[in-house]
């Protein structure tokens, strides 16, 4: 049967074509992998966003006011799902992104019908969580089904925070939102992007996250994606490493699952296996999918020689290595 997919024309893709010729091939070849995230697709949703984060990822897209996606999109998303999954194929779980997904006034109405007509089991959302400081708001995509909360938590502090974000509201009505979630029973995991502003801080961003009883915390490397001028937001890993480790080992104390993306693993000790670079499959504009193909390169000096490269490392990215210099008076392979 012909996937609702390939019933698409381009102006009902809205300028996703090449990721979603890349979620076609999913839904044909099925997504038995090996990895748990082969089963998790994301669908970014929109290019605004209620604050301004120095390293946002998208602020090419955002500074071009892209159009939100087309919601012919998602549905013809949601129906070729819901039919692999009857066939035992297709994605279990959905991440909805931004910029900053809240802003989306459907957005309710979209996590339902991703529950009730798209077959997927879990609903995630990405978020900045300021939004959710309105309790009913918060209820009602709780009640549509979303059952997991991407929270970005980038500073321990107000002052931090606000430099980091551009705005002075943003902490105290993250804090809001994440209180709503809890007593509104959802899962509530954090996102955290280090990154030249914060790198000094992290045991206390990880105290924080304690605090907030986050249920997973997740740490980034900022990466320089081309396009973007963001070199000024990259930190030197090693001399982030030893505040990274300390942040982990405190996570540990309190209980607290952690997964790291984008550091070279011999660096992270004990904590390696929290390394996990892999990503989902995601639908999104064509224009951010295009830059990131030329600025995503990684690589290690021991890489023909270390049993991680390439399976559950990529080493360090080429953004990194241009700025500070490659690591290979720290790097350890592992033969």
């Amino acid at each position: 049967m012909t996937s609702p997919l390939h019933r698409l024309d381009d102006a009902q893709a809205a300028g996703m074509a090449v990721s979603l010729e890349m979620v076609r091939r999913a839904f044909s070849e099925g997504r038995v992998g090996a990895h748990p995230e082969d089963d998790t697709l994301i669908v970014a949703l929109n290019y605004r966003c209620n604050s301004r984060c120095r390293f946002c990822i998208v602020a090419p897209e955002i500074d071009r006011g892209l159009d939100d996606a087309n919601l012919t999109v998602f549905d013809a998303v949601y129906r070729a799902n819901a039919a692999a999954r009857r066939e035992g194929r297709g994605f279990r779980r959905l991440t909805i992104s931004g910029a900053e997904s809240t802003l989306m006034p459907d957005l309710p109405a979209l996590v339902a019908r991703a529950v009730q007509a798209g077959g997927f089991d879990v609903v995630r959302l990405q978020t900045n969580a300021r939004r959710l400081r309105d309790r009913g708001f918060a209820a009602a995509l709780v009640d549509a089904g979303a059952t997991e909360f991407f929270v970005s938590m980038h500073a321990p502090d107000r002052d931090l925070d606000a430099a980091i974000t551009r705005s002075p509201r943003s902490f105290d009505e993250m804090r809001a939102g994440v209180a709503n979630l809890h007593t509104l029973g959802a899962r509530v995991l954090s996102n955290t992007v280090v990154c030249r502003a914060n790198a000094h801080v992290l045991p206390a961003i990880a105290d924080f996250l304690v605090a907030q009883r986050v249920q997973e915390a997740h740490w980034w490397s900022f990466l320089s994606i081309a396009g973007a001028d963001q070199d000024d937001q990259l930190v030197d890993l090693p001399t982030a490493l030893p505040g990274l480790l300390e942040a982990l080992d405190l996570l540990d104390d309190a209980g607290i699952p952690a997964v790291v993306k984008w550091w070279p693993r011999c660096l992270l000790g004990r904590h390696g296996p929290k390394l996990d670079n892999h990503q989902p499959q995601m639908l999104i504009r064509d224009e951010f999918q295009v830059r990131l193909s030329h600025g995503f390169r990684f690589d290690c000096i021991h890489a023909d020689r270390c049993r991680h490269f390439g399976v559950d490392c990529d080493g360090q990215h080429e953004a990194q290595a241009r700025v500070f210099g490659d690591l290979a008076d720290r790097l350890e392979p592992q033969p």
